[in-house]
């Protein structure tokens, strides 16, 4: 999808979103349980992306929904954070389930800061692969896709969780997440924020509140 001179591009120096395949954002929102939704405008919206990753008081609640792009609906915003230790459990339950319902639904998150990143792909009620730099540990699944075969490029036959965190193998793959940051698995497995631009005929956002995490 091409850019557009017209409306900024989604970006954020920490960037977490969920990618849902479905087209229908009214269902996506009622399965999340968010309230106080409102319209604003592509340019408004990306503004408060930024803000709100930004935001120390309170920067979990907010998160706006995107016009579908692709076939799928993306909702952003810091809530869905797979690297934040009080989201995880939550935001990989709620993927999983999403994509029993939906088909599949995935979870990214970008640092524009080095601070890792971070990944989770569920299809039909289920975890194929989640991945977070900095919590190499709480990895699940197999590698696919672009990561297995940045993998295979450096001669890593198993996962990357599995390898010593002193070696020079982890070290070297540790040094590859600019052919393998999460943009890039998203680019390849549903939409990447960063790059794809508002449609002129469906270039509103949704605004809204999610749940408070019990």
């Amino acid at each position: 999808m091409g850019t557009s001179d017209a409306e900024p591009l989604i970006r954020a120096c920490w960037l977490s979103w969920l990618a849902v395949a479905t087209v229908d954002r009214a269902e996506v929102a009622k399965a999340l349980g968010l309230t106080d939704i409102r319209e604003t405008t592509w340019a408004d919206g990306v503004e408060l992306i930024d803000q709100v990753a930004h935001d120390e008081e309170e920067p979990f609640s907010a998160v706006v929904v995107v016009p579908p792009m692709r076939g799928w609906t993306l909702v952003v915003g810091p809530y869905f954070g797979l690297p934040y230790p009080e989201q995880t459990a939550h935001v990989s339950e709620l993927c999983r389930a999403l994509s029993e319902r939906f088909g599949a639904a995935q979870l990214f998150f970008h640092s524009e800061q080095n601070d890792g990143e971070a990944w989770l792909i569920a299809e039909h009620g289920r975890i194929v692969r989640r991945w977070i730099s900095e919590y190499p540990e709480l990895a699940l699944g197999e590698p696919f896709g672009v990561e297995r075969r940045l993998l295979d490029t450096f001669g890593i036959l198993g996962k990357p969780e599995e390898l010593d965190s002193g070696s020079d193998l982890a070290c070297d793959w540790a040094a590859t997440f600019g052919d393998c940051w999460a943009t890039t698995v998203a680019e390849e497995a549903s939409v990447n924020p960063t790059t794809a631009a508002a449609q002129p005929s469906n270039s509103s956002m949704l605004v809204a509140v999610a749940p408070t995490i019990a």
